[in-house]
């Protein structure tokens, strides 16, 4: 990977608050798919991420048929809106993992970083699981632990740095685009100030 698209990633960086999956994993458990049945992916999750995948295939195809019969594509949409919200109230009706619970997080297209009860070794790996909010997209990934300090307070808490190492491609874009959005969202709602950033 390019040093400047390694900084690129790192420089659109937000604080924002996931639903975050963590599972330290051995060396020898590493592999090129996040998503494989070892890792122990809640089944919500997986759901939400093969629902994203469909809907990123079927994309390129909405403005066609919106080219040619605009009643179908407004009626496609709504079938997809009805699908979202089945999805949503069968993952907040769930009794196993709540994926509906969120903590604070420093996310990147490069890495994240959070909070955690106890101290994770240098340059072990961990699995990840994320879901996003507001759209409850997921995202599996493998990383590896670049930092782990411990904060001032007790009891105990240590802030864990995570540089992916195992993401993949429709993953990163994803994950992007989220990270846009979100700083779109927070200029909009906090603008700056007259003659800031001169």
């Amino acid at each position: 990977m390019l040093q400047d698209d390694i900084n690129r990633r790192d420089f659109f960086r937000l604080e924002d608050r996931v639903h975050l999956i963590k599972r330290p994993i051995e060396k020898h458990l590493i592999s090129e798919d996040p998503y494989n049945e070892k890792f122990g992916i809640p089944k919500e999750a997986l759901l939400f991420s093969q629902l994203r995948a469909l809907e990123s295939d079927a994309q390129s195809l909405m403005p066609l048929i919106a080219d040619t019969n605009n009643a179908v594509a407004t009626y496609l949409k709504t079938i997809d809106q009805k699908i979202d919200c089945i999805t949503r109230y069968l993952v907040s009706d769930t009794k196993g993992e709540n994926i509906a619970k969120k903590e604070n997080v420093s996310l990147s297209e490069g890495g994240i970083s959070f909070t955690h009860h106890a101290p994770l070794e240098l340059d072990s790996f961990i699995h990840l699981t994320m879901v996003l909010f507001p759209s409850y997209s997921s995202i599996s990934t493998i990383g590896q632990i670049k930092g782990s300090n411990i904060l001032e307070g007790l009891p105990a808490i240590y802030r864990v740095g995570v540089e992916f190492t195992v993401l993949l491609e429709n993953d990163r874009k994803q994950l992007s685009r989220h990270i846009r959005r979100k700083q779109s969202l927070e200029l909009r709602e906090h603008p700056p100030k007259s003659g800031e950033n001169r």
